[in-house]
């Protein structure tokens, strides 16, 4: 197979691969993304077949700006994963992203994203969820009639671009105290709403006075209410947000929401049928485990010790190794070591750990990590607490 970066020549191959297996090329999705977007913004990966130009497979990865570990990081997002339908049944996605994977090392990334359409595809690859959600799905007049809203709150129909100002300013006020959080710039802004646009989505604000305390991106399709994005500084200002949804009983029949892994909406639902459950949402995966140490940087003062660290990679083979990691004044030094192995653990649950969503204890009650010094444990429960991770982003 024939690896190349795509370019304005090949990119037609790609557009027909993406009609086949995604959006078709008469969407407002499709004409935005490869009007737009694509070449301009991303970076595509193509798998040609040697013998006749054929294009196998692609990958397209999506550049986002996160915060982790309070550091804002560059971390491409994987997307448009598609094999040619007569080259499927080959084991033709390895190849590929080992290529990915390559360049990626090459550019100093740490980690990559992605949003699986089934987990078990990516797990041989040692991607693991680190980001999780609480959906709700239920009739929409089930949605309570009172809750938590003030009657100093009012509702306000927008325009998805005349008040971007509006959802930048409460969705950088919520995410603040989020971790793992996309930082949205004027272009991530701008790219959003113009593929809601395209896509129908509808806007509601929820304000005090003068001050916008929240917002609602959701659509109506097929009798569903469906709630794209729902951020609010306040539970009064979601309820207020939830009880607008709840009024649009004649024009939908079922409502649909992805809330935060930590909402607690359902205290105030009457059936327990529709209390939802937790999701598996985004999973990620660590490419460099010595740049991801290495950029450790926010943290304590008074954490100090060291730790002997053995990390296993079956796809990466550079990412295999014991290391020491040092701890003193706010600094880390990362270093090949003949040590003992305090702790070990494949570099997946080593992912998890660094995102923060399951802390050491809880990933070594699942066998995902083993202990071998507890004080080693602490240190490194330290170095890496549990977090609120939270991410919204399709494309």
């Amino acid at each position: 197979m024939d690896f190349r970066i795509i370019n304005d020549e090949t990119l037609p191959k790609i557009m027909e691969l993406w009609d086949y297996c995604f959006e078709k090329n008469d969407t407002p999705f499709f004409k935005w993304y490869f009007d737009e977007y694509c070449l301009n913004e991303n970076m595509i990966l193509g798998g040609f077949d040697e013998a006749d130009g054929s294009l196998m497979n692609m990958l397209h990865l999506n550049p986002y700006t996160i915060n982790l570990r309070g550091q804002e990081l560059q971390v491409p997002y994987i997307v448009g994963v598609a094999t040619a339908p007569e080259y499927r049944g080959r084991h033709l996605f390895g190849p590929l992203l080992d290529t990915a994977f390559a360049v990626l090392r090459a550019q100093k990334q740490a980690f990559v994203l992605l949003m699986p359409i089934s987990a078990g595809i990516y797990r041989p690859y040692q991607f693991d969820y680190c980001y999780y959600r609480h959906r709700y799905e239920m009739p929409l007049a089930v949605l309570p009639k009172a809750g938590s809203a003030s009657a100093d709150i009012t509702l306000q129909r927008a325009g998805l671009e005349q008040e971007a100002e509006a959802f930048a300013k409460v969705y950088a006020a919520v995410t603040a105290a989020y971790h793992g959080a996309v930082k949205r710039d004027d272009k991530n802004w701008r790219n959003l709403l113009s593929v809601h646009q395209g896509e129908q989505v509808k806007a509601v604000l929820a304000k005090r006075g003068g001050q916008v305390l929240g917002y609602m991106l959701y659509s109506i399709a097929d009798r569903t209410f469906t709630v794209q994005e729902l951020l609010a500084e306040e539970t009064a200002a979601r309820d207020a947000l939830l009880r607008f949804a709840r009024g649009h009983v004649t024009e939908a029949e079922k409502f649909s929401w992805l809330a935060e892994a930590w909402d607690k909406m359902y205290l105030h639902l009457q059936d327990q049928n529709y209390a939802g459950s937790l999701q598996p949402f985004m999973m990620a995966r660590c490419i460099n485990v010595r740049q991801a140490l290495v950029q450790l940087t926010n943290i304590a003062a008074d954490i100090q010790g060291a730790v002997s660290l053995l990390i296993t990679d079956k796809t990466l083979p550079l990412n295999n190794g014991l290391l020491k990691l040092e701890v003193n004044a706010g600094q880390i030094d990362v270093k090949s070591t003949v040590d003992m192995q305090d702790i070990e653990m494949d570099v997946a649950a080593f992912t998890q750990l660094y995102f923060g969503q399951f802390s050491v204890q809880e990933l070594a009650a699942e066998n995902r990590l083993k202990i071998h010094n507890e004080e080693a444990a602490l240190l490194l429960d330290r170095l890496f607490p549990k977090c609120h991770n939270y991410i919204n982003e399709y494309f």
